[in-house]
């Protein structure tokens, strides 16, 4: 009898979602619960269970497409007898639910294929257990997952297990095809984790969305003359962007502030939290974290804020809980995981979230819960470089707060010009329900907590 696999909601509300890559290829034997294919919504990646055991009988969409909820997209031989009215289909589909949180941006660097139909020639195996970021990891340095012990959980492997494999003297010897865009060496034999994965390629350049930008600033904005569709997470984000721009009347201020106190008090907090032995916590309090603190209380002052104008136009939501969002560039896109309840945080809290949620980000295993939920976002563009930037307000929120590139710059000091490291700072407000006088108010209140950091361990 036939299963039939429709796309089911992965989230809530969701109407649609990009097939990233099949896990799985016509003729294959695969069993209940095995990921089968990747999906991309909400800038977060997950992998669908297949929702029986049997063989893979067709491929209804191809890697690269948009699909609609319900729509069938894989078809599966269970081997039974078939019945006089099937019943296999989207019913059985809808109780799918993605297994994990798996990176994102994995699709390869070719455009959709022609025909719907993903070709057979896949075998199956043993699937060893990792994300694609480590598959497409241990193709880029020539290790074969098959080979390697997981040290994660359930035996998962991480990427230190390829990195250390990689290593001269590694414990797995590495793969011996003549090219990573290979596929995997076919197995004899079938077992009950699935099809051996095949690993796709780092391309150099790629389209739009699936690897928009390469991994070095040489490479920046390289892509070849012609039209290239937009896919992946440059899709959502030209989305999003079209949004905001034609919805949101934008205000904007910008500043600069002395950065000494910051980055004195930084320096300060991470010698004690060294001095007291937590070096990871000292590690993780960067300059951004203290920025961070100063805005989610910030907004506890200005509630008008941490609101957002309702989609109809005609009322305004004032949110309670403080959740901000951080703007993280990656190699595919800009990704912008939200730290909840921020503005209830002590340092070291915020700290570790932020560069938990960042490093969860840049590799692709931010999960989309991690994604929602955010009244008021941060960019720190001047991570890489620049004074100051005019930031889109992301659609559903009032505000977003940008900051440049710390350097010394000349500034006034009791009459008299010195140079001093400054950090420029920038405001986008929601014109609609932000006028100049809370803007102002807003951004000068940070300001302060900037050029008086140790206030932000007081009491509101």
């Amino acid at each position: 009898m036939t299963v039939r696999f429709a796309l089911p909601d992965v989230g809530e509300g969701l109407h649609e979602a990009e097939i990233v890559r099949w896990l799985v290829g016509v003729g294959d034997t695969v069993v209940r619960d095995q990921p089968i294919v990747e999906v991309l919504t909400d800038k977060a990646q997950v992998e669908l269970p297949s929702p029986a055991a049997g063989t893979v009988a067709a491929v209804t969409v191809a890697e690269g497409d948009i699909v609609t909820v319900g729509t069938v997209i894989v078809e599966i031989d269970d081997g039974s007898a078939p019945t006089a009215a099937p019943t296999a289909g989207p019913t059985a589909a809808s109780t799918a639910m993605p297994t994990a949180s798996v990176p994102i941006g994995t699709e390869g660097a070719a455009p959709p294929p022609p025909v719907p139909t993903i070709p057979t020639g896949r075998a199956s195996g043993t699937r060893p257990k990792a994300s694609p970021s480590t598959r497409r990891l241990a193709a880029r340095l020539g290790v074969d997952l098959r080979t390697l012990p997981g040290s994660g959980p359930g035996g998962r492997i991480l990427a230190a297990d390829v990195e250390t494999a990689a290593r001269p003297g590694g414990p797995a010897a590495p793969a011996t095809t003549a090219a990573p865009a290979a596929p995997a060496a076919p197995a004899t034999t079938t077992e009950t984790a699935g099809p051996a994965p095949v690993a796709a390629p780092l391309p150099q350049a790629g389209p739009l969305g699936p690897v928009p930008v390469a991994r070095a600033r040489a490479t920046l904005g390289q892509l070849p003359a012609g039209t290239h569709p937009l896919r992946g997470i440059r899709r959502l984000t030209a989305a999003s962007m079209a949004q905001t721009w034609s919805t949101i009347p934008h205000i904007t201020g910008m500043d600069e502030v002395d950065a000494t106190a910051l980055l004195e008090a930084r320096k300060r907090l991470q010698a004690s939290l060294r001095d007291s032995g937590a070096e990871a916590e000292a590690a993780a309090l960067t300059p951004l974290v203290l920025l961070a603190a100063a805005v989610a209380r910030t907004l506890r002052r200005y509630p008008l804020v941490n609101a957002a104008v309702d989609p109809d136009g005609t009322s305004v939501t004032v949110r309670e809980r403080v959740n901000l969002g951080i703007a993280v560039a990656t190699p595919d896109g800009l990704i912008v995981p939200v730290v909840t309840d921020a503005d209830r945080r002590d340092l070291v809290s915020l700290a570790l979230e932020m560069q938990r949620l960042a490093g969860a980000a840049r590799d692709r295993t931010v999960s989309a819960e991690e994604l929602r939920g955010g009244t008021f976002t941060l960019t720190n563009y001047g991570a890489l470089g620049g004074r100051f930037a005019t930031p889109l307000i992301l659609p559903g929120q009032a505000g977003i707060m940008g900051f440049g590139a710390i350097k010394e710059r000349p500034i006034a000091v009791d009459g008299a010009v010195v140079a001093r490291r400054t950090l420029p700072v920038v405001f986008s407000a929601d014109h609609r329900i932000i006028d100049g006088d809370l803007s102002v108010a807003f951004q000068e209140t940070v300001l302060g907590y900037i050029a008086e950091p140790l206030t932000l361990l007081l009491g509101a």
